[in-house]
């Protein structure tokens, strides 16, 4: 069977502890109301038929068997006085069969119990000193008599006398609801002061919660970046999470944002390659292999940029890169692109070296370094890359240098800055540098910006 579990759903949970407390206050003050209202009226039924127990005792004394004396007399503890509080009792002396010896108000025939009618009482069989109980309902009013049978020795003969004490239960039965009564008002009441002081309580305790939504729609509506307020310690931890998450979306979205600037300024080159690729009747071949690796260029440009985009850190299974291939690649590159300058490219450079560094990575770094040296060089471009002896190394040198102008020193510490270019009038988007900056700092490298030896700009990478 299907049970529709969405009653017991709250979204709040202030409306989850509320509920879940009133709901266990008032489960625990109804059992204890219960138990203690029980409790008293099984107790006063017991005192109850204890003093029975010693009505019938002194009436056992009072009233023995001598047949020729029992008499008329008054019950023991004044019971036929009217205005006392045991004047709810009336005693009875009766034989086995139901028939009346003796009785202690003869104008409360009513009372009398059910045993002592001759038609139940001839088919009862009664046990020497054994106590019988009976509740039972008059006119409308409870009863309980209590019932003893004592055997008698006469003239050789066991001769049974039965004695019964009978009360009226009116006056007590309104005694134990006078007493539920004040138990249920008294327990009401401390319900509900306890009620309102648990909420207080919760609601306390749950101020934070509510601060921390505030501040999470306060930074939905920019009006501010990040959570601020001190909170307990149960709740820093989720706090410094969500400052965590927050900046970390917001540098995805740099980054994306960043990436696609980034694309753009990488397609130009291998697009200015295309752009100059000349073509050759004799050799159809050749312009279309070289469109071909051009294509296949760009499409590892757009792959790496995207990766570059979703990742804020190199992976650590990184292979180590042969860079001298790679440097001639770009060499040649530049000589297509900037052919009318006819630059001089002076490389030094172990061809054997090695560094764990992605290619793409590389390529970016180095690419985008001699593309400004070239834009910006008169006709001469230095290339040095060295490390350690061994061919694998942990470190790195890159220094690329030209012959151009250079640059006011004013403007070095900020050309590495996204959307800055020393020269305004020069064609370019000013994020080739800041792309070099962001991947130095992605491996933890530092790169220094110069006055070179032959007159231009010196770039010192290291990593």
């Amino acid at each position: 069977m299907h049970i529709n579990t969405s009653f017991f759903r709250f979204t709040s949970i202030n409306s989850r502890i509320i509920t879940g407390v009133v709901a266990v206050v008032s489960m625990f003050m109804i059992l204890t109301a219960y138990t203690l209202g029980k409790a008293y009226s099984d107790n006063t039924y017991s005192a109850l038929e204890e003093r029975l127990t010693g009505q019938v005792y002194l009436l056992m004394v009072e009233r023995q068997l001598i047949p020729t004396q029992i008499r008329e007399l008054p019950l023991a503890l004044s019971v036929d006085m009217i205005q006392t509080d045991n004047s709810l009792l009336s005693g009875y002396v009766t034989q086995a069969d139901g028939t009346i010896l003796w009785q202690s108000d003869a104008n409360k025939n009513n009372f009398l119990p059910p045993l002592l009618k001759k038609a139940n009482a001839e088919h009862y069989h009664y046990q020497h000193g054994k106590k019988i109980f009976q509740h039972y309902n008059i006119n409308g009013r409870d009863y309980i008599s209590l019932s003893i049978a004592i055997f008698w020795d006469y003239q050789n003969k066991k001769f049974p006398l039965i004695y019964h004490v009978t009360n009226d239960l009116s006056h007590l039965q309104q005694q134990i609801r006078n007493y539920k009564l004040s138990l249920w008002s008294k327990l009401l009441f401390m319900s509900v002061t306890l009620l309102v002081t648990l909420i207080v309580i919760l609601r306390w305790g749950l101020q934070p919660l509510r601060e921390v939504e505030q501040e999470i729609k306060s930074i939905e509506q920019g009006k501010q970046e990040l959570v601020q307020n001190l909170y307990p310690d149960e709740l820093t931890p989720l706090t410094h999470n969500i400052n965590q998450l927050i900046q970390f979306e917001r540098q995805q979205q740099l980054r994306y944002r960043n990436a696609l600037g980034d694309l753009a300024h990488s397609l130009k080159t291998p697009l200015a390659i295309m752009t100059n690729q000349e073509f050759n009747k004799n050799k159809p071949a050749d312009y279309i292999e070289g469109i071909n690796k051009t294509i296949h260029q760009m499409n590892s440009i757009v792959e790496y940029q995207l990766q570059r985009a979703a990742t804020a850190s190199p992976s650590p299974h990184i292979q180590y890169l042969k860079l001298y291939p790679i440097v001639q690649i770009l060499i040649k590159s530049m000589k297509k692109i900037y052919q009318d300058k006819q630059i001089v490219f002076k490389l030094d450079i172990n061809e054997d070296i090695q560094f764990k560094i992605d290619e793409g990575d590389f390529m970016e770094v180095l690419g985008n370094l001699i593309d400004n040296a070239c834009k910006w060089c008169q006709n001469q471009v230095n290339i040095s890359i060295s490390g350690n002896e061994n061919k694998f190394n942990n470190r790195l040198t890159m220094i690329i240098m030209d012959n151009g102008p250079g640059i006011d020193p004013g403007m070095i510490k900020h050309i590495s800055k996204r959307g800055i270019r020393a020269d305004q009038l020069t064609p370019g988007h000013g994020v080739g540098l800041a792309i070099v900056k962001d991947i130095v700092d992605v491996y933890k490298g530092k790169i220094n910006f110069s006055p070179s030896a032959i007159g231009g700009l010196e770039v010192t990478i290291r990593f």
